[in-house]
């Protein structure tokens, strides 16, 4: 089975990075299905995150480590 990584940002789920396809050998014959997987980053978008919610808006969604808050892959840019 095919697999497509997608980061998110854990609170609003908008798109941070979309990783290429990471293809098997049925890559591209008809009825094969790429499985995305979620990974999530930071807290909130550059959208969402302008006004903080008040706290419990979200209730029992922590941020995480903030590792890929930042930057984009290098590849990215």
């Amino acid at each position: 089975m095919c697999y497509q990584v997608v980061e998110r940002y854990s609170v609003c789920r908008c798109l941070y990075y979309k990783h290429s396809i990471d293809p098997c050998s049925a890559y591209g014959q008809r009825g094969h299905i790429v499985q995305e997987k979620t990974v999530l980053v930071g807290y909130a978008c550059s959208s969402h995150s302008s006004s903080r919610p008040e706290p419990g808006y979200y209730a029992g969604v922590l941020p995480d480590s903030g590792y890929a808050s930042g930057a984009h892959p290098p590849h990215y840019q």
